[in-house]
């Protein structure tokens, strides 16, 4: 991308911890250190069969953007991208 865009690589949660906000805080701890670092856009990939994570990412206001890099061809991605805002 570029030098105002950072890239979320992995992001993981333990069974026993989903659907508990763990998630949800991770992500937005991740969107504030960014914003401290001076990103001013986040981007990620995730797989089609991950709906939750699918659904979390589009809940926190990230849109689908055109798979990249590695992901470029690959039928069953779903990439992510965040304008952050302040």
């Amino acid at each position: 991308e570029d030098a105002d865009t950072v890239e979320i690589k992995r992001m993981y949660v333990r069974e026993h911890a989903r659907r508990t906000g763990v998630a949800r805080a991770l992500l937005a701890a991740l969107e504030q250190q960014a914003r401290a670092f001076g990103y001013k856009r986040i981007i990620l990939e995730t797989g089609t069969p991950q709906a939750a994570a699918v659904r979390l990412y589009e809940s926190a206001g990230y849109a689908r953007i055109a798979p990249y890099g590695l992901w470029a061809d690959d039928p069953l991605t779903a990439c992510f991208g965040k304008t952050l805002e302040g």
